[in-house]
């Protein structure tokens, strides 16, 4: 997921379109977090589009089961994920990262990557960058 701490009128001004922005950002599914937070999916829908608030049940789930900082949600300020989270999942990734970089072939894809974007041209990043965007899509 990543972090935002962005300027406020980059968000959506409402509390369901900023809803709906961090579901995509996150790349969730609507069952999926509706799933996760134990509302309907026909609710959370509603909340996304604007039909109705987050009951405090809704705000529990959200708080508890996502990495989203309320405080985001609701006003608009701040960064989209809380920092606790963050720094969770930024150190997860690092160890997952460092357990990886055990393995031979993925170092070496990862050293000509790093050298692709260190000295390569704009149309080899963007290959890369496209090729990436393609394996992401297959995989939802």
């Amino acid at each position: 997921m990543q972090s935002s701490n962005v300027n406020p009128s980059e968000f959506p001004a409402s509390v369901g379109g900023r809803l709906k922005y961090w579901r995509k950002v996150s790349t969730l599914r609507l069952v999926d977090v509706a799933a996760l937070i134990r509302v309907s999916q026909g609710s959370l829908s509603d909340l996304e589009n604007d039909k109705s608030l987050p009951s405090a049940t809704t705000l529990t789930g959200l708080c508890q089961k996502t990495d989203m900082n309320i405080c985001w949600l609701l006003t608009g300020e701040g960064s989209m994920v809380s920092k606790e989270e963050r720094f969770k999942t930024e150190s997860s990734s690092i160890r997952d990262l460092m357990g990886w970089m055990q393995d031979k072939d993925f170092r070496k894809t990862v050293v000509k990557l790093v050298n692709i974007f260190e000295k390569g041209s704009a149309p080899q990043k963007a290959q890369i960058r496209g090729f990436i965007a393609g394996v992401e899509a297959d995989s939802h």
